[in-house]
């Protein structure tokens, strides 16, 4: 009996961790349906229309983000998150992740990424986007930096917030629309 108190006060809390994360808070965006409405609150949402769906990430997890160095002058900033289908109608098809890739200099740090607060990228930014197939399919996009600022109100650790917008075309096949994300990073993470 003992040990069926322990294991039931051991799953509730587990119980809760695993199901109230998940992608909330998703607070529904009522002018785009199946989109979280854009925030800049570290809430670890990202929701864009790809050829007219929804997609959501899922918020238990963050997002990549890192720099991959190639060894010259410049290198390349990695900012990557699943994706996951808001489609009621066919929740399995569609893609996996979305990543962009923006060239940085070799001595790109935390402080050249904290200047990105305010910064629009405008058609100049490639990204990839893998579907469910394992295929990686690349395009253009457009990426802004609404807002990236150093949070320093937990005693333990530093985060960074980071929240924009973005969207982008893969040829004249897929488009993607009324992009927005909203994360928080703990800087420790962070490669750069």
């Amino acid at each position: 009996m003992k040990y069926l108190k322990t294991l039931r006060f051991s799953f509730i809390p587990l119980f809760f961790l695993t199901t109230c994360h998940g992608t909330w808070p998703f607070y529904p965006d009522t002018n785009n349906p199946g989109l979280s409405r854009f925030t800049s609150r570290g809430y670890n949402i990202a929701s864009s229309y790809i050829n007219g769906r929804p997609y959501v990430n899922n918020g238990s997890y963050y997002p990549l983000l890192q720099k991959d160095s190639s060894g010259n002058a410049v290198d390349t900033l990695q900012f990557q998150w699943d994706l996951y289908s808001r489609d009621s109608k066919n929740m399995t098809a569609g893609y996996k992740n979305i990543s962009f890739l923006l060239q940085v200099p070799a001595s790109f740090n935390k402080t050249n990424f904290i200047a990105f607060n305010g910064q629009r990228f405008l058609n100049s930014v490639p990204f990839t986007i893998q579907d469910t197939s394992l295929n990686t399919l690349s395009g253009i996009g457009t990426l802004y930096f609404v807002s990236v600022t150093e949070d320093l109100s937990y005693s333990n650790e530093k985060y960074i917030k980071l929240s924009g917008l973005f969207d982008g075309n893969i040829g004249d096949s897929i488009s993607i629309t009324k992009g927005r994300f909203d994360f928080e990073i703990q800087e420790n993470s962070l490669n750069f």
